[in-house]
Order: structure tokens, then sequence, then C-alpha cells
């Protein structure tokens, strides 16, 4: 039976995957992967089947140029599919797996369950309360324990799945968060008023769009960017950063979108820090806590 942490992963690769291979295609002429990928919109949208005589994109986007509806539908399937949260394989699941094979020139399903064998298992980080308590000895126990499972299938949904990946990733959001104790900047905003440079242009935007999250994504066209890769609308609902789920998923998405593994790979932490931070303030202690995580895990 497929664990609801490894169908919520394969389902975000099966994202990324039909967005990568529907956007390989830059021609302005229509491609024999179009009418599957325009298949495959009107089947997780609830839509009839595309008459005969009808082009694909025609239906969704008319009057748009070929590459524009190609584009628009990539992105809407990622948000479609992302937004699939049922712990138990849906219909729209099925349509899935048989569209990456579709798009990818793959054999069709035999036997096994949706994404078995178009992705590998993933295997989630071994870390307990116990042990994250061990590292970051001045956290909550009960925040802990209700961030721990969003914790754990961020590392796995974003490849941060060996130790050294997880020390980084796990001192940098200590230090970011006071220990898991803030989900959002404690400052109301203000002071980010009219930041153009991060999108703020609309009266309210500085305390609107703060910093939120385990590391805080901050301003307009972040939250935007963030939402968009994790399908919510964050310009409607911006405090759901400071939510358990999404204040894991949003770092998670921060350190794959500024490719962090492989600094962490290298054991960087100098540069990791100045990718999450703009420069080294409180360095000293993002490495007192790189060090704590190195010996827990046993890096």
């Amino acid at each position: 039976m497929t664990s609801q942490p490894q169908l919520r992963i394969w389902r975000k690769q099966a994202a990324d995957r039909i967005q990568q291979i529907i956007l390989s295609a830059t021609t302005n002429e229509f491609q024999p992967n179009d009418a599957h990928a325009d298949t495959l919109l009107r089947q997780l949208s609830n839509l009839p089947a595309r008459p005969s005589d009808r082009a694909p994109y025609q239906g969704s986007f008319p009057n748009e140029p070929v590459s524009v509806a190609r584009i628009k539908t990539a992105n809407r399937l990622r948000q479609l599919i992302l937004n699939i949260r049922a712990a138990e394989y849906q219909p729209q699941d099925y349509a899935i797996d048989t569209a990456i094979r579709s798009l990818s020139a793959l054999p069709e399903r035999t036997t096994q369950k949706p994404y078995a064998s178009l992705f590998r298992p993933t295997t989630l980080p071994n870390i307990s309360v116990d042990r994250l308590l061990e590292i970051a000895p001045h956290a909550s126990r009960a925040q802990v324990t209700s961030l721990l499972p969003h914790l754990l299938l961020t590392m796995g949904l974003y490849e941060i799945t060996t130790p050294i990946r997880q020390a980084h990733f796990l001192s940098q959001l200590i230090h970011e968060s006071g220990s898991f104790n803030y989900l959002e900047e404690i400052d109301p905003g203000d002071y980010l008023e009219g930041r153009t440079d991060l999108g703020n242009t609309e009266p309210g935007d500085g305390r609107r769009f703060k910093g939120r999250g385990l590391i805080q994504i901050t301003g307009r066209s972040n939250y935007q960017a963030c939402g968009e890769a994790l399908g919510i609308n964050l310009i409607e609902a911006p405090t759901r950063l400071a939510e358990h789920d999404l204040a894991c998923f949003s770092a998670g998405w921060f350190w794959s979108k500024n490719q962090i593994n492989p600094h962490a790979d290298r054991d960087d932490v100098e540069r990791v820090t100045r990718i999450i931070n703009g420069g080294l303030n409180g360095f000293d202690d993002r490495k007192y806590y790189l060090a704590a995580a190195r010996d827990v895990l046993n890096v």
C-alpha cells in the first residue's frame, strides 16, 4: 500500500514532469503532445472531451497563440495536480499516469498503481521529535511535534534526503525561525511598504506580505511565485504561510528554487547562509546548529 507522503511526493514529481515535457516544445505550431496536454487538462477540470474539429487549447485558452496556450496549460496542469491532496489514489492519478506515458512515449501501465513504475520510492528521513530537540534544545516540544510530519515530507519533496543536506537545511531553519518558535516575523511589516523590488506595489502590501514561513518568504512577488509553485493562492491568503504545513513547504520551495542542495553537498555553510540571508548575519549561530545537526544525524 502506498503511503500518503509517498503519494504526495509522486504527485509533485508528476506535476513537475508534465510541466517540463509540455514546455519543452517552443514552436508556435501544434505538436502531437499538445493533444495529450489538452486531454489531461479537460480530464482534471471535469470538462467534456475536445470536439474532433477543434484544435488543442482552443476551448480553454481561445485566441491565444499556441506557444502561450501551451505555457498556460502546463502551469494550470501543475496547479491541478498539486491540488490533489487525498490520502488515497484518485481517478485523476490514473489519468495523470497515462498522460505522462503518452507525453513520454512510454508503454502503457500494466498492473502497477499510478506512478510506481515512473518514479522511485522516496525514503523519508529517520528524524524523531526527540532527535530534533537534541539539535534545537530551545524549541517547544509541542511545536516540533506539530511541525515534524511536514518537515519530513518537505525533505522528501525537495530531495533533502541525505544527512548532510538535512543537517544544513534544519540548522538554517532553526536559526531563521528562532528554534521553530516564530513562523512569521515579529515586526508588523511597515518597513516593507513600497518595496517595489519585492513587488509591493499596492497599499498595505508591506504588512500583508511580511516575512512568513520557516525561511521567511517576503514580498508580493515572492508570495506569488511560492504560491504558484505550491498550488496555493497566497496573494488572497498570505497568512497561510505561517501555518505549519506551508511554513515547511515554502522553506523547501525556497531551498529548491535557489539550488541549495549542491552547496550543502559540498558542506559550504557560508554559501548556504549567503543564499538564505543575503549576507552572513547570525553566522556563528548557524554554524553552532549545523554542528549539532551533524552530531545528531551522524554526518
